[in-house]
């Protein structure tokens, strides 16, 4: 009597959900499927011998993926970059205010208005005290402070942040060179080109450093 054995691979649905289609561009839902290798007798499959691997589906372009794609998520990536940012651009603009002891009504208005700008969006009272409480706090200086954190921001963050900086100190109209020098050393925290950063200060109607 003829035997016919043989293996043959079979793909199971393990899991489903939304996830970010590189193909696509935008958010769709996806399978998560799982490739086996099963023992087959007159081509029926038995059992299965092993996995062969894994893969995720779009289940919009039918496109499949490296199951690494599930970690891929703009979405997410951009709030935590407007939540870095966001924190970034008031310390600095706060310890930079702060840096001849005072800050004046005129300056917290400024950075309110300065804030609004670059971020889109208002910075409440509460938010104002608690980050001038936590500035005040804060020892390090501004270039210290970017120095820990640069790494965290990518360019258009670090052209925010140094856009932030440069209107408080034209908050009164009048600077000078103390404040020229803490602007040069925090353009070397935030490790700019220097050919990038003197355009954004000609632009600011500032001198080249």
């Amino acid at each position: 009597m003829l035997f016919i054995w043989g293996f043959k691979g079979r793909n199971k649905k393990m899991g489903e959900g939304e996830f970010f289609c590189p193909d696509c561009g935008s958010y769709h839902h996806y399978f998560l499927m799982i490739v086996k290798r099963w023992f087959t007798f007159y081509f029926i499959p038995i059992f299965p011998t092993s996995t062969l691997g894994e893969y995720v589906e779009c289940q919009n372009c039918k496109a499949t993926f490296n199951t690494r794609v599930l970690e891929l998520d703009p979405k997410k990536d951009a709030e935590m970059f407007e939540a870095e940012f966001s924190l970034a651009a008031k310390r600095v603009m706060f310890k930079m205010a702060l840096a001849d002891g005072e800050i004046d009504e005129s300056e917290i208005e400024q950075i309110t208005q300065a804030f609004q700008s670059i971020a889109k969006r208002e910075i409440d009272k509460n938010d104002i005290a608690a980050e001038l409480e936590a500035a005040r706090d804060d020892t390090r200086t501004v270039a210290e402070y970017m120095a820990d954190i640069s790494a965290q921001l990518n360019d258009t963050g670090k052209e925010q942040v140094l856009r932030a900086a440069i209107a408080v100190i034209k908050a009164d109209g009048i600077i000078d060179d103390d404040e020229l020098k803490e602007l040069s050393e925090l353009i070397k925290a935030l490790d700019m080109p220097k050919a990038y950063s003197n355009g954004i200060l000609l632009e600011e109607g500032l001198p080249k450093l």
